[in-house]
């Protein structure tokens, strides 16, 4: 409907939109604006009378904004809401999932980070976590009195790991953005050149000793989860052994990550010293009993 507005000289289109799925705001936007142009008028401004759905904006702000990597969960206060009421992130989702849900969009998120390194280091904190509650509900059990110090002792030091692993997915991370950031340095003369091209051999550095110290925390797990099963409640052996897979994946993708770093490296005596590290850490986690089998 048209509407003259002959105190402001403007002419108003005033529609009623009762399907903003299928038709979008910003393609009604668009339309009204390409009608005007074509008799040589310009749209200034808009307004909403009533209520809008959330959905609405951000439709209107991915197609205006051409964001290639937005989904709802990206929305702060979308996040904080979910977090503090315990709503589910998604529909049907349940509270665990929901807590889950905003890590796996992250990872999801067409963006180099959270990458491999991360996933890796978030699978050995969740090992600690799996081993920490076997430890505390072992020693609650009466036939598991004689273990109740090396139980008390164990959960300690699986909270303390899983606080470095948990730690380890931002770090990766943000080893891996401060590489890109070095690419992204001026190169037009050659000393411009010989900066970037060193920034980058440090960044790449850091980038593989990361998940290298977070493949050591997490065979370190393992070997913890191994030493727990002779002491934990034999109802709960299907939870260490879950968790004991899980610091191995931890430890074997945090070296894959090492090694896609190392072969960016130009320095022979810093990648033999790193590659053998690497190996070291392999060994131990291969050579254990409890990877046998299963």
């Amino acid at each position: 409907m048209g509407v003259d507005l002959k105190v402001r000289g403007l002419a108003q289109v005033s529609i009623n939109l009762t399907d903003f799925e299928q038709t979008p705001l910003h393609r009604v936007f668009e339309m009204v604006k390409s009608e005007a142009e074509f008799y040589g008028c310009a749209v200034v401004g808009s307004e909403i009378v009533g209520l809008i759905p959330r959905k609405a904006l951000e439709l209107t702000a991915e197609f205006y904004l051409q964001l290639e990597n937005f989904t709802p969960a990206l929305v702060l206060e979308k996040r904080l809401a979910a977090a503090l009421e315990g709503a589910p992130a998604q529909a049907g989702q349940g509270k665990l999932a929901a807590l889950a849900q905003p890590f796996l969009d992250a990872v999801s998120a067409p963006t180099a980070t959270p990458g491999g390194g991360s996933v890796a280091a978030l699978a050995g904190a969740l090992a600690a976590s799996l081993g920490e509650m076997v430890a505390g509900l072992s020693r609650k059990k009466k036939s598991q009195s004689a273990f109740v110090e090396e139980l008390t002792a164990a959960i300690e030091n699986m909270s303390q790991a899983g606080r470095k692993l948990a730690a380890a997915v931002d770090r990766d991370a943000q080893s891996y953005e401060a590489v890109m950031s070095a690419f992204q340095l001026p190169r037009q003369t050659a000393e411009e050149q010989a900066r970037r091209n060193a920034a980058i051999e440090s960044a790449t550095r850091h980038a593989a000793e990361v998940p290298l110290d977070t493949a050591l925390a997490a065979v370190e797990l393992f070997e913890k989860l191994v030493q727990l099963e002779t002491m934990a409640a034999p109802s709960m052996l299907s939870d260490l052994h879950v968790g004991r897979w899980m610091a191995a994946a931890a430890a074997r993708g945090a070296l894959e990550n090492v090694a896609i770093n190392l072969a960016s490296l130009h320095d022979a005596s810093y990648i033999s010293e790193m590659k053998s590290r690497a190996t070291a850490i392999e060994a131990r986690l291969a050579a254990n009993p409890a990877m046998i089998g299963r």
